[in-house]
C-alpha cells in the first residue's frame, strides 16, 4: 500500500532467533486500510536474528525497515534515539512489539487505529494478552498473566496503570506526539514502558480492550531476577517512584507516597553504611508515617502485632 505510513511499529530484537518469525509474521499479516511500517532493530545479536530480519526485509520491503547494529546500543542508552530517528516523520501512531512477543489478530492495528481516529481525546489504547512459557506455547498463570488476561473494555486512570503492570507492551498503540511529553530524569527509571504509558495518560485518555490480540512470552533469555539484578532493582526502586512523582501529576500522590515509603524501607537493609540505612528509614517515615510505623511494629514485635490483628478482627 503506497503513501506515508500512518503507524510505525517499533520492534527491538536481541538474540530472538527462536521466536522472531512469529513476531514478524504478526506484522505482515495485518489487514489495514492504511499503510504502516515496522522498524526492526537488531541490537548486535549473536545468533541468527539479523539473517531472519534480512529475509523478511527482502520479502516485504514496504513493511519491514531493518536496522542492524555492530555494537549493542541498549547498554549505551542510545537505542530509543535511534528508533525515533528511524521512524517515518509523518507517521501518527506508534505500535510496540519486541522480538520475543507476537500479535495474534490480523485486525489488531485496524481496530486500535480506528478507535483512536474516532476518539481524538484518547492518546493510548491497549488490550488483553496471553502469557506463554518458552517455545512451547504453553499458557501460564505466572505473573503478569493475571493482569494481562483480565483487562476490561474501559478507561484506565494513571494511578491504576502505575500501581500494577497492566499494559502488555505488545498491545500498545499510541499517538507519536506523546513522546514529546517533557520529562525530568533525575533518577534511574526501572521500566521504560511505564514512562510511555503515563506520558500518554497525562496528554489524554487511555482505553483498554477486552479482546486478546497478542502474546507475551516468558523465556530464559528474557530479563531474569538474579541476586545481582534483585539488588540493583531494590537500590534503584525509590528513585523510580520519585521520578513518577515528579513527572506525572495525575498519579494519586497518597498511593505514590506509600510506594516510595515502602521502597525506602526495603532498601535500608541493603545499604552498606549505617548512616545510609538510617537515612532510608527516615525517608520511609517522611513519606508514610503510618505505614512505616506499622512495618516497624511488625518487625520489632511480630507476636504482639499478630495478637493485635486477631483482636481487631473480632
Amino acid at each position: 500500500m503506497k503513501g506515508d505510513p500512518l503507524v510505525s511499529i517499533s520492534c527491538l530484537v536481541y538474540n530472538h532467533e527462536p521466536f522472531l518469525r512469529q513476531c514478524l509474521d504478526g506484522f505482515v499479516m495485518q489487514k489495514t486500510t492504511f499503510p504502516f511500517e515496522a522498524v526492526v532493530h537488531d541490537d548486535a545479536s549473536t545468533d541468527g536474528s539479523a539473517a531472519i530480519i534480512r529475509e523478511y526485509a527482502e520479502k516485504y520491503p514496504d513493511i519491514i525497515k531493518p536496522i542492524y547494529e555492530t555494537e549493542n546500543q541498549y547498554h549505551k542508552g542510545t537505542i530509543w534515539k535511534i528508533m525515533n530517528a528511524a521512524m517515518h516523520p509523518n507517521s501518527k501512531y506508534i505500535a510496540l512489539c519486541e522480538g520475543d512477543d507476537y500479535w495474534t489478530d490480523p485486525n489488531k492495528l485496524q481496530i486500535q487505529v480506528d478507535f483512536l481516529e474516532s476518539h481524538p481525546d484518547y492518546t493510548l489504547c491497549f488490550h488483553r494478552a496471553k502469557t506463554i512459557l518458552n517455545e512451547t506455547e504453553e499458557e501460564t498463570n505466572r505473573f503478569p498473566s493475571e493482569t494481562f488476561k483480565t483487562i476490561q473494555d474501559r478507561d484506565y486512570t494513571s494511578t491504576e496503570l502505575m500501581q500494577v503492570w497492566t499494559v502488555p507492551t505488545a498491545s500498545m498503540v499510541y499517538l507519536k506526539k506523546c513522546q514529546s511529553f517533557p520529562l525530568n530524569f533525575y533518577y534511574i527509571v526501572l521500566y521504560g514502558d511505564i514512562v510511555k504509558v503515563l506520558s500518554c495518560a497525562e496528554m489524554g485518555k487511555v482505553r483498554g480492550f477486552d479482546r486478546t490480540m497478542s502474546v507475551y512470552r516468558i523465556h530464559s533469555g528474557g530479563v531474569t531476577i538474579s541476586s545481582e539484578n534483585k539488588r540493583k532493582y531494590i537500590m534503584c526502586s525509590p528513585g523510580h517512584y520519585l521520578f513518577i512523582k515528579d513527572n506525572f501529576p495525575k498519579v494519586d500522590k497518597k498511593i505514590l507516597h506509600g510506594l516510595i515509603s515502602y521502597r525506602y524501607w526495603i532498601r535500608a537493609p541493603y545499604q552498606s553504611k549505617m548512616k545510609q540505612k538510617i537515612r532510608d528509614y527516615w525517608k520511609s517515615f517522611q513519606f508514610d508515617f503510618i505505614g512505616s510505623s506499622k512495618r516497624l511494629m511488625i518487625q520489632a514485635f511480630p507476636k504482639l502485632y499478630s495478637s493485635y490483628q486477631s483482636l481487631y478482627r473480632q
